[in-house]
């Protein structure tokens, strides 16, 4: 994530007696040494903290000390040195891309699969790299997004696109780094707070009478710092019965505590109201067919560090804990108009808790922590269930000599039984300040749905016998990342990587064959002894030019490859597990037309194992008007292609949105 460390401060007066050669190497260090002790945890909402103050007090012929970009989860690290295929996508980047919602942006990553239903996020599955939605694990700030109902809500997120800081997707299982869920990789949200005061708006309208709106506005308030955000969408449906209105309303605010300030709270509340017709979401055979969803969240995190100067070295202790509350609420009809033909109510409600403690003794880092999770579920369909899972961890990380290493255990239980244990092992190694080489193995675990266990209806058939499903998983890769901050505007950057994930006890929906059709044999989710995914990734990045000037501004490239080996016979059909993304490709491009005006062109091909490869072709053009206000024009599925991504679901076709936007940001700010 794009944040600084915290850096102390310190007092350069006393040097003034020394030469200035010796004062530019001190300041150097001092502001090295402390970046690395204090470092803080960048998932409470810590401010961004502007190091123009410290470089002030370095003569000018010293070179510009870059920024420190920090990985979200539970064993941090430089963003630099990552050990694993890791995509970080900015507020800068969301702004250009043609996208009104976080499923909409994520559908231009590499090896990350969406699959809506309908417009705007209204409903979204996420898997990274041949994993399907259940696999995948969503958060925000930190705090987990996964629903025990069904994986179907875990992208039902309380976040208007417009307060996202950054997104980070992790493309390989990572229990060390998030927990339980993370089977095939994870996406980390990130919105936070800051000092400064800063307002921003957009609003627009568009085919199919489409309009939505977004604000946030960040403000401190004497030491605590905020973000409130809203958002509403609602359109008319781009066929029948695909109507929706989305609501959001998402807050955050950190603020330290003590003299020392070596504690720090962070908060989080949120909340997402969403209703749509759902025509083709999960059967064709009833297309009036209608769902509501509701979510609130609150959170809070708690972040102790305190740092012991030793005569041969130094120790430091960073004690990090919070605590979750989720509620979700679905009500589906087969029906829209006629609830007592059949409808579901589900309301589902987590409690988790999660603590660790890190240890830094001469540059090698000791981390240890535990997670206790509680789920119960009231339900017209499934019934009263609940159920806990814990987990403890630890893991060392630190360098060894020429390479940087991470090493750690999982130990893992599901409602106190069967105890599982789950490694990970990653190393790097930079060859130059440019190229780094990294390989890692992970294992990551998933407990099953209690829609998978429990659902029943004429088409699905739960199973409640289901055990949890595991993953091997290997990656190694390889970095191109140059100097960003050089003289020149232009540069390049590249990464690929090779990978293979084995599922164990892979969880898939299955059903008999049949020369009938439709096919009328029940879907059943069953234990599937072995399936192997393995694959290739490539990206490439080139920044052309400086912006403003017209012309070729930069352009991203990005290519995944996957296969798949599945153990079924000739009398089984799958639901999932033989619809995972064989070739993707995205492609976006910059143009500046003149001095103001840029068109962004994002371009995607999509091609899933047994299903027909499309294409399709968006557009942003962005027009700043006056100091602080915008215009921006969207058109989505230039090509007017013909495609289903998800369920039942035609996409829709060419599509269009007109908007405003507004932002401003104050240097200083305002006094309360």
């Amino acid at each position: 994530m794009e944040k600084l460390l915290q850096i102390t401060q310190f007092d350069m007066n006393h040097q003034k007696t020394k030469c200035r050669k010796s004062k530019v190497f001190l300041s150097l260090f001092l502001l090295f040494f402390s970046t690395i002790s204090f470092a803080q945890d960048p998932h409470i909402g810590n401010p961004r903290i502007r190091i123009d103050s410290v470089l002030a007090k370095i003569p000018s012929r010293v070179m510009t000390v870059h920024q420190i970009e920090l990985l979200a989860g539970r064993n941090g690290g430089n963003y630099a040195t990552r050990m694993q295929s890791v995509e970080k996508i900015n507020a800068s980047q969301l702004n250009l891309v043609p996208a009104r919602s976080i499923a909409d942006a994520l559908s231009f990553s590499a090896g990350v699969d969406v699959r809506q239903r309908g417009l705007s996020g209204t409903q979204a599955d996420i898997g990274i790299r041949g994993g399907n939605f259940e696999q995948s694990l969503i958060l925000i700030n930190g705090f987990k997004m996964t629903d025990p109902q069904t994986g179907h809500h875990a992208a039902n997120l309380p976040i208007p696109l417009i307060a996202v800081s950054e997104i980070q997707v992790f493309k390989s299982p990572t229990v060390l780094q998030f927990g339980q869920s993370a089977l095939t990789g994870a996406v980390h949200i990130g919105a936070y707070t800051q000092d400064a005061f800063e307002v921003k708006t957009t609003a627009y309208g568009g085919s199919f009478n489409s309009l939505g709106a977004q604000a946030m506005v960040r403000m401190k308030i004497k030491n605590y710092q905020q973000m409130l955000a809203v958002a509403r969408d609602q359109s008319a449906g781009h066929w029948y019965n695909s109507d929706f209105k989305n609501h959001q309303i998402f807050y955050t605010g950190t603020h330290a505590l003590g003299l020392n300030q070596r504690h720090r709270l962070a908060y989080i509340a949120a909340y997402t109201d969403r209703n749509f017709g759902a025509n083709g979401f999960y059967t064709n055979k009833f297309p009036d067919q209608w769902e509501r969803t509701t979510m609130a969240m609150a959170g809070i995190k708690h972040n102790l560090h305190w740092y012991k100067p030793r005569e041969q070295g130094s120790t430091w202790f960073n004690f990090k804990q919070q605590v979750l509350l989720r509620s979700h609420a679905d009500e589906f009809r087969l029906k829209r108009n006629d609830p007592a033909f059949y409808t579901n109510t589900h309301v589902s409600n987590v409690l988790s808790y999660e603590s660790q403690l890190d240890i830094t003794l001469r540059g090698q880092q000791l981390q240890l922590g535990v997670e206790q999770r509680f789920e119960f579920l009231n339900s017209s369909n499934l019934g009263q269930r609940e159920r806990q899972y814990q987990s403890a961890f630890l893991q060392a990380k630190g360098n060894l000599g020429a390479f940087n290493y991470a090493a750690g255990l999982l130990l893992f239980t599901y409602d106190w039984q069967l105890p599982q244990l789950m490694p990970s092992l990653q190393f790097g190694r930079a060859l130059s300040y440019q190229y780094y080489v990294f390989a890692n193995y992970s294992r990551g675990n998933r407990v099953p749905s209690w829609t998978e266990m429990y659902y029943s209806d004429p088409s699905n058939v739960g199973n409640p016998n289901l055990q949890p499903e595991f993953s091997h998983a290997a990656e190694l890769g390889f970095r191109y990342n140059p100097n960003q901050y050089n003289s020149k505007w232009y540069y390049v950057k590249a990464e690929a990587a090779l990978f293979y994930r084995q599922h164990t006890n892979m969880i898939d929906w299955v059903r008999a064959s049949s020369l009938l059709l439709p096919n009328p044999n029940p879907w059943m989710p069953v234990n599937i002894a072995n399936v192997a995914f393995a694959g290739a990734e490539a990206s490439f990045q080139m920044n052309i030019k400086k912006s403003g000037t017209w012309g070729l501004n930069k352009f991203n490239l990005n290519y995944t490859y996957i296969t798949a080996q599945h153990n079924f016979t000739s009398e089984q059909e799958s639901r999932y597990a033989i619809t995972s993304m064989r070739h993707q490709f995205n492609a976006q491009v910059l143009l500046d037309l003149s001095e103001k005006v840029q068109l962004n062109l994002a371009y995607r091909l999509v091609q899933r194992i047994e299903q027909p490869l499309y294409q399709v072709l968006d557009a942003k053009l962005l027009l700043p008007v006056l100091r602080r206000f915008s215009f921006f024009v969207e058109a989505n599925n230039l090509t007017n292609t013909q495609y289903i991504e998800a369920g039942f679901v035609q996409m829709p076709g060419r599509w269009f949105k007109l908007g405003v936007s507004f932002q401003h940001k104050a240097v200083e700010n305002p006094q309360p």
